[in-house]
């Protein structure tokens, strides 16, 4: 069962990982191996198309294969991971049409999720959002496209989750991890995923509580998209220990 917080809302799932998951107190092996898979995925340490090889992760995390196989089905069940018969699994690899669906889907939940920020976000909220746009701009500066690509991810996130509607939280959840894919995939290394000053023109705007909030967004998407190279990639390989091994 979600967990819900003392105003009814359902907290959204941080993108940005403040510490290595091994350190969360009361944590399990299987916790702790979804998590930093999961943020390794996220944050592109593990590209799309990455072999999640079962003996390996057995190694590195000290899991039998039956507890590995249910990490991995987690993971399938959020489609970050795809599972494929007698072959293992990898890293979600997101076709061309894929992307182009899910930019679609999010052009159609955004900015309903910030028409409802607009009325219902309190000071606090605003505060927020303010102080997350702030270790965006540091993150962006110190040119730190890992944290930034984290950052940018869970700004839509606080969004929806202030705006204070729990289904639309949760499927903005799923299009935004998938986006940091389709993202990890298509856009060249140089571009900014999502640069900090169009955060900052939505910021204002939500600030002032605008009714054309809806339209920063818009253009907002249509930007990222537009920056993305629609062409189909190959697998990459990839050193799961040097990924998801214990930090030095």
């Amino acid at each position: 069962m979600s967990k819900t917080t003392t105003s009814g809302r359902k907290p959204a799932r941080r993108v940005a990982v403040a510490a290595p998951v091994a350190a969360v107190p009361g944590a399990s092996a299987i916790d702790v191996a979804y998590e930093r898979i999961y943020a390794a995925i996220i944050d592109h340490s593990l590209p799309p198309g990455a072999r999640l090889v079962e003996n390996r992760l057995c190694e590195i995390f000290g899991l039998g294969r039956t507890r590995v196989r249910q990490v991995l089905q987690k993971l399938a069940s959020e489609r970050l991971v795809t599972l494929l018969p007698n072959r293992g699994a990898i890293v979600t690899l997101p076709t061309v049409q894929e992307a182009l669906d899910i930019f679609e889907a999010r052009r159609l939940i955004e900015p309903a999720i910030v028409a409802r920020f607009v009325e219902k976000a309190s000071r606090a909220d605003l505060q927020r959002i303010r102080d997350h746009l702030q270790k965006e701009k540091a993150a962006a500066k110190r040119n730190d496209r890992r944290m930034a690509i984290r950052l940018s991810g869970e700004f839509h996130l606080i969004i929806a989750e202030c705006a204070g509607n729990a289904t639309l939280l949760e499927l903005l959840r799923e299009l935004v991890s998938r986006s940091s894919l389709i993202i990890a995939v298509y856009q060249e290394a140089a571009t900014t995923c999502c640069p900090p000053d169009e955060h900052q023109e939505l910021v204002s705007a939500l600030e002032k509580r605008s009714p054309d909030a809806a339209q920063h967004m818009l253009h907002h998407l249509d930007h990222v998209l537009a920056d993305l190279r629609l062409q189909e990639p190959a697998a990459p390989g990839v050193d799961l220990l040097a990924v998801l091994g214990e930090p030095a």
